[in-house]
């Protein structure tokens, strides 16, 4: 990875670690805290306080992707992170349970985890993105970590509500960030006027088994929190020690996830490794059910769980972005995430009203379930090789050069057979070339068109 492409991953996965707290750092305690709020908080409520935030984020990801393919991804994003900055301040104020719910529904609301995916496959090279979706994926699980970590304390320091005025807060250090240092492309994209329509892609069956996959995750990920940290009530261990549990294990689970991302890159073994951790998912509901009556014993069961859920969430991102088309990236990322907050969705109503009728072993064989569709539709999944895109750092001489010839030198790239797309960044002096699947590229050609005393590196 260029030193660009380090600094545009690290700015993103920094936004998208504040937005994903929204939904992670309540997860522990959530159902404890809704519980106590009113005699009138049913199970089902409480689910539904879980999953609204989800069903919010299923409705508007489509729309803002398509947004942002017309209009811009930093001009969505800015949009996303003020309608979530009003949700989290609703939630600050909120008094019921009822408003609770309609402030998380406000804070999904404002959904850009797609645009935030697509502005990063703008800003990446095919073989970078892999690592750079890893990190984004990382990021999201180390939220995740943090969150469960963290919440408890939070919860017993701040309380509920000031959780979500500390929210607030760092939402708006994220939009300083996105104004200050991520930078937005000159597309130079060819057949900029694609003719495929949004049905063609969003039904795509490559695609929907990705977001199949990305709705069982969540789908499972959501049902199980909903109990484990009941769980630990349960076997003597409070809610304010919880993150006694989580740390190590999520620590392990990041150290163990590392060398997976790595060989799964170089030595082409990702599907091994992929549907490896999807087994590793399945294997934890059995032993939550058959295994789970003491606190190391759900310490290792967690740590098996999050190596296969953390190798996972970086890996699909970096899978779909990499088979959208140039051209509708918003609108594939887009239907993934909706797919991905649909599962959040179903996850809290379906947890809660199983929890409620079958009792907590059902949550986990029903959690089992769904991960075991997502894996027979994965098995005969073809997996895509890496693309050789080039990134060239320009003499910032080069920007200085009248538009008319600039705008030439641009075209004659872009005409080259081995070329997707052209993308500008001169506030920042680079160039991204991207290059078409089955051809390789031609970085002498490249240079010998821009002049080598401008071309750099």
């Amino acid at each position: 990875m260029t030193s660009f492409e380090i600094k545009s991953t690290l700015g993103i996965a920094f936004i998208y670690i504040l937005r994903m707290l929204g939904l992670f750092i309540v997860l522990p305690i959530m159902s404890l805290h809704l519980t106590d709020l009113s005699e009138y908080s049913s199970t089902f409520m409480i689910g539904l306080a879980f999953g609204m935030y989800g069903l919010t984020q299923a409705l508007f990801q489509i729309p803002f992707g398509i947004l942002s393919d017309k209009f811009g991804r930093k001009k969505m994003i800015l949009l996303g992170l003020f309608i979530f900055l009003v949700g989290s301040i609703f939630i600050y104020f909120s008094q019921s349970l009822i408003m609770i719910i309609i402030g998380r529904g406000l804070q999904g609301a404002g959904a850009i985890s797609a645009v935030l995916l697509a502005l990063l496959a703008d800003l990446t090279t095919d073989s970078a993105r892999t690592k750079s979706m890893a990190i984004i994926g990382a990021s999201i699980g180390l939220t995740f970590g943090i969150s469960i970590v963290l919440s408890p304390i939070l919860n017993s320091y701040l309380g509920f509500e000031n959780i979500f005025l500390m929210i607030a807060i760092l939402t708006l250090i994220a939009m300083g960030v996105l104004i200050r240092y991520i930078p937005a492309p000159i597309n130079l994209a060819k057949n900029k006027d694609n003719k495929t329509s949004y049905q063609q892609v969003i039904f795509d069956k490559v695609f929907l088994k990705l977001d199949l996959g990305i709705f069982s995750l969540h789908a499972s990920q959501i049902i199980m929190f909903m109990m484990i940290p009941v769980m630990l009530n349960n076997i003597g261990y409070p809610i304010k020690y919880h993150w006694q549990i989580y740390l190590p294990v999520f620590v392990l689970s990041i150290l163990a996830i590392v060398p997976m991302i790595l060989l799964s890159s170089k030595k082409q073994m990702l599907k091994t490794f992929f549907l490896g951790s999807i087994i590793l998912l399945i294997l934890v509901q059995y032993l939550f059910i058959n295994w789970s009556d003491n606190k190391q014993n759900i310490m290792i069961i967690l740590l098996i769980y999050f190596i296969g859920f953390n190798f996972l969430e970086a890996t699909l991102p970096s899978l779909i972005s990499r088979l959208s088309p140039k051209n509708l990236k918003g609108l594939v990322l887009g239907a993934y995430n909706t797919s991905q907050s649909l599962g959040i969705f179903m996850g809290g109503i379906l947890g809660g009203f199983i929890a409620s009728r079958y009792g907590n072993q059902a949550i986990f064989i029903v959690s089992a379930l769904f991960l075991l569709i997502w894996l027979f539709t994965m098995i005969k999944f073809i997996f895509p090789a890496n693309r050789k895109d080039l990134v060239l750092k320009i003499n910032p001489k080069f920007f200085l050069l009248p538009k008319s010839l600039t705008d030439e030198i641009y075209k004659k790239i872009n005409r080259l057979e081995f070329v997707e797309e052209t993308l500008i960044f001169p506030s920042e002096s680079y160039i991204i070339i991207k290059s078409k699947n089955d051809l390789t590229l031609d970085q002498k050609k490249i240079i010998k068109i821009l002049g080598e005393k401008y071309a750099i590196s």
